[in-house]
């Protein structure tokens, strides 16, 4: 209750008695007015001690809701600042949980990679071994070739050699050419294998016909 009630509720009373007073029987007898100011005083009084402790409550009230109220907000502040707390805390542990991952698969990758790339060398030098080992036995070969080659180009000279001195020393029986001009002007179409004037370097195709038209001049 507020005061302007306090006061709306006096003034009602104040009419009251007036109005009674009017009414009343004249002369008024003294004691039935001591009677009815006392008991207008005592309303009067009661309603104030009411009011007070209206207002008092209210205030009380008033002032209990204020500090609920705070308290209140003070609460929700801090729920608030835990769940931002718990929700960065999350995070962290959130990214911490991903980067962990991502750095076990890159490291697995990383692994994989390395793994591939020795066996990838391994093989590419076990490639390499066995292409040099084919490459040694190559100019192995090519060195054998060329003795074997140089060995026949001595056998053969000294078996022209020995053909020349022969042919020399036999004239009356065998026919010796310096060359494939002079046998071609005897025999065009060349002499075979038997034939005393065969010689192996004038048959420089091996057919078997010495100075043939196939064979060089």
């Amino acid at each position: 209750m507020t005061i302007m009630t306090f006061i709306t509720a006096a003034c009602v009373a104040s009419t009251l008695s007036l109005v009674f007073i009017w009414f009343a029987e004249h002369p008024v007898e003294p004691i039935k007015l001591q009677v009815f100011a006392t008991v207008l005083y005592l309303l009067f009084v009661g309603s104030s001690v009411y009011y007070y402790n209206l207002e008092q409550d209210k205030l009380h009230v008033s002032a209990d809701l204020a500090e609920v109220e705070a308290n209140y907000d003070e609460s929700l502040l801090a729920l608030e600042e835990q769940h931002a707390d718990a929700l960065a805390w999350q995070a962290i542990q959130i990214e911490r949980d991903v980067t962990e991952k991502l750095e076990a698969r890159l490291a697995v990758r990383e692994d994989t990679m390395k793994d591939n790339l020795f066996q990838k060398v391994f093989d590419l030098e076990e490639v390499i071994k066995t292409q040099r080992t084919e490459m040694y036995a190559l100019e192995d070969e090519l060195r054998e070739a060329h003795a074997l080659n140089e060995q026949l180009e001595s056998e053969l000279a000294a078996l022209q050699d020995d053909a020349v001195a022969t042919a020399d020393e036999t004239d009356a029986f065998f026919e010796v050419y310096g060359s494939c001009t002079d046998l071609n002007a005897v025999y065009p179409d060349g002499v075979p294998l038997e034939h005393d004037a065969y010689l192996l370097s004038f048959d420089t195709d091996l057919d078997g016909i010495a100075c043939g038209q196939s064979d060089t001049q």
